[in-house]
């Protein structure tokens, strides 16, 4: 939460389980319990609307998408709030009126928060606080940038409706006696790292008969595949990209490559159309592109621009709408329709008896190694994580606290437990953290990454519960399982 007026410095406040490197660096930080950043998003809401402040109508559609907007969300009273969340009442009160007043003030969310089980509704609730503070589409606040569909439309493309969650598809894969997916293309994935054990992803891409990966590595999916075509790195290839925030116009960017290919290597976008072209049984309609350049020129020279231009200025943006009837449209991502019902708040799941693991275990993206991708190179792994100054490691981040009631020291080695699985990691105690939260940063634990990955550390992500977000699917880095844990010295 960013708040500011003009002359006047702005406040940054930070709201988190557990204290992460910007959190560090707030001017003000809010410990919450993990999952109900949306209940204080709308007990701020309550506040400014019983006070006086903003008005319910202020915000618009999104605010009507909110149970018991239009009466000033009762339900959500200081009181009850600060009972649910950790957060005690003066300081919502004090926040909810700075918000309000210290203007332009604008609320984001973003990683843990939106990997709970109610993460939509949180991000609904902080878009809807935005808007009662007249914080979008507003010089200070945030917008919504409108979204480029560079896909070329040609008669006959068939376009599915929506992406299958990768539970789902291993979950066929596994119940089926004949694979449903006889060929498997993967290109920058390694979902048998990145989800957890009990999909049993490795066991329904065995099954699969022919895998191929255009990995640049062998890890842990790539090395289960039958071909391995590696691909050009991001220097050596074309590369596009629709940036979804930060800009009042449409934005589609386009950039060459800046350098010849080192190895035999073949960019993945080339290798399919040339496979294309190839099939016994030709495609219809037929793919009329030579190569990926070709294609990414015939995208954007359906905009209101010149591929020259385009390529000069590293992409297109304009405020100019491009038409409707060609290939580059604008996606209509209002979110819900109008006549969509409205949303309550429901509490976070967490997969296990309290009684029995009594901690939340919060996997954090890494700032070295964000979700693991990048864990091979050496020179990241040398890297000193800002807090705990640890390298080539993984560690559990536990509360002094609960250390000095469990007797665990800095550097003891402790085994942390889910329902799914049992972990072992040096304790590093601070005070960054909740008592009843514990911590670890993902992307170490790889059993196939290089030689300077593999068998290093832990991978928190294997212990967790298979639990989704119930509207989108999205399977995130949340804290989806309690815990428990105990000194192993």
């Amino acid at each position: 939460m960013r708040q500011a007026r003009p002359g006047v410095r702005g406040k940054f406040v930070q709201v988190e389980s557990r204290m992460s490197q910007t959190g560090a660096n707030a001017d003000e930080w809010v410990a919450i319990k993990p999952g109900f950043d949306g209940m204080l998003a709308l007990g701020l809401a309550h506040v400014m609307m019983k006070a006086g402040l903003r008005r319910p109508e202020a915000a618009g559609r999104a605010g009507s998408l909110i149970e018991g907007w239009s009466n000033g969300l009762a339900g959500y009273a200081p009181e009850e709030v600060a009972k649910q969340t950790g957060v005690p009442v003066a300081r919502i009160e004090r926040l909810a009126r700075e918000f309000a007043e210290q203007t332009p003030s604008v609320a984001l969310i973003g990683g843990s928060p939106l990997a709970q089980t109610n993460g939509l509704f949180s991000a609904l609730a902080v878009n809807a606080l935005n808007a009662l503070a007249g914080s979008v589409n507003s010089p200070g606040g945030m917008f919504f940038t409108p979204q480029l569909n560079l896909t070329p439309v040609r008669a006959g493309t068939r376009r599915d409706e929506q992406p299958r969650p990768f539970e789902k598809i291993a979950a066929d894969i596994l119940s089926a006696d004949r694979s449903p997916i006889q060929m498997l293309l993967l290109d920058g994935a390694n979902p048998v790292f990145a989800t957890p054990r009990a999909w049993k992803v490795r066991e329904a891409l065995m099954k699969v008969p022919f895998i191929v990966s255009f990995g640049n590595f062998l890890d842990e999916t790539s090395v289960l595949a039958d071909w391995i075509l590696p691909d050009h790195s991001f220097l050596e290839s074309w590369v596009e990209g629709m940036p979804e925030a930060g800009s009042r116009s449409a934005v589609g960017s386009v950039a060459p490559p800046v350098m010849r290919p080192l190895h035999e290597t073949r960019a993945m976008p080339d290798v399919l159309l040339e496979a294309g072209r190839r099939l016994k049984r030709p495609l219809n309609p037929a793919l009329p592109w030579q190569n990926f350049q070709e294609m990414l020129r015939s995208a954007f020279e359906a905009l209101p621009a010149v591929w020259d231009t385009v390529q000069k200025q590293g992409g297109w943006w304009s405020d100019v709408t491009p038409s409707a009837q060609s290939a580059g449209t604008l996606d209509e991502r209002s979110g819900r329709p109008q006549t969509a019902p409205t949303v309550r708040f429901a509490a976070p799941q967490f997969d296990g008896d309290a009684s029995k693991y009594p901690f939340h275990f919060l996997p954090y993206a890494s700032p070295a190694f964000y979700d693991g991708s990048v864990a091979h190179l050496p020179w990241l792994q040398e890297l000193p994580d800002p807090l705990s100054s640890a390298m080539w490691s993984s560690w559990v981040e536990i509360n002094p606290q609960t250390a000095g009631r469990l007797q665990i020291h800095q550097g003891d080695l402790v085994e942390v437990t889910s329902r799914q699985g049992t972990l072992q990691v040096p304790a590093f105690v601070s005070p960054g953290i909740a008592p009843d939260v514990v911590a670890m940063p993902v992307g170490q634990g790889h059993e196939t990454y290089t030689r300077y990955a593999s068998g290093r550390g832990e991978n928190p992500i294997r212990i967790l519960a298979p639990m989704v977000e119930p509207e989108t699917g999205s399977f995130g880095m949340g804290s989806h399982a309690r815990a428990d844990f105990k000194n192993r010295e």
